[in-house]
């Protein structure tokens, strides 16, 4: 059914419910739950059209994906409170939207939740891209004040912190879920001072409780997303014959 169908339709309908009958409104509903195994006998039979045009595209998809991006020197997994591909993506993101934005980036932050497989050691293919970053979360370049920043932090240690790029140093209090220390790029969160934030347009909504973000006075979208940013960084180390890696540097602790 196409939009202007769905439209017609509902004005249809909300035309035949107004001048029904009260009596005929006024009707009582009744719900009821059960569980349903969906098993083969729910199978739709395969529809010929659609079925012959993914024949038509999916080997050269099928190549495509399985096209080797370049080469780890380890496997990656993800974790707070941070992880070795946790780092790295929120490494890629500032790198790749100072490169769009011309200027200096703060810090990078993504979501945990939107990281959903590990990196493999070895090969590296673009399969293994979609596979980690299966959502189609657009890059974004905003400009935070320091408060709304430090709001973002004080959240992070009251509930759980996010993947975070090295230029941040946050510790912990584990006990009372206070900052103990929060350095950005060296020096001591300044809240007269407005930050440069690469982040994603999932987070920039409030995904995952992440509201501070709202407090943006300047939002820049890239229009690419964070697997352009991951598939990025992985070209650079392969353009200077390196594999990939990344590390763990103590940019989030928690301490008694």
């Amino acid at each position: 059914m196409t939009f202007i169908s769905k439209i017609l339709f509902a004005t249809i309908a909300l035309a035949i419910f107004i001048s029904s009958p009260l009596e005929a409104q006024n009707l009582r509903y009744s719900y009821k739950a059960e569980r349903v195994l969906m098993d083969k006998s729910h199978d739709l039979p395969e529809e010929p059209v659609v079925k012959a045009i993914i024949a038509r595209y999916k080997p050269e998809m099928d190549r495509k994906m399985q096209e080797v991006i370049g080469v780890s020197d380890s496997e990656m997994r993800s974790g707070r409170p941070e992880s070795l591909l946790s780092n790295f993506a929120a490494d890629a993101l500032v790198e790749f939207a100072a490169k769009r934005s011309g200027g200096k980036v703060d810090f990078g932050l993504t979501n945990f939740g939107g990281i959903r497989a590990a990196l493999p050691g070895g090969n590296i293919r673009l399969y293994d891209i979609y596979s980690i970053f299966p959502f189609e979360n657009y890059v974004v370049i905003l400009d935070l004040p320091g408060k709304s920043v430090r709001a973002l932090f004080e959240s992070f240690a009251r509930n759980r912190v996010e993947a975070l790029s090295g230029n941040v140093k946050i510790v912990i209090d584990e006990d009372d879920r206070e900052i103990e220390e929060l350095f950005i790029n060296g020096e001591k969160l300044d809240d007269s001072k407005t930050y440069r934030i690469a982040t994603i347009d999932f987070l920039l909504s409030g995904g995952d409780n992440v509201l501070a973000l709202k407090d943006a006075i300047k939002v820049e979208e890239t229009g690419l997303l964070i697997r352009d940013a991951i598939i990025e960084k992985i070209a650079g180390f392969s353009a200077k014959g390196l594999k990939v890696s990344a590390k763990l540097d103590g940019r989030v602790k928690y301490e008694d």
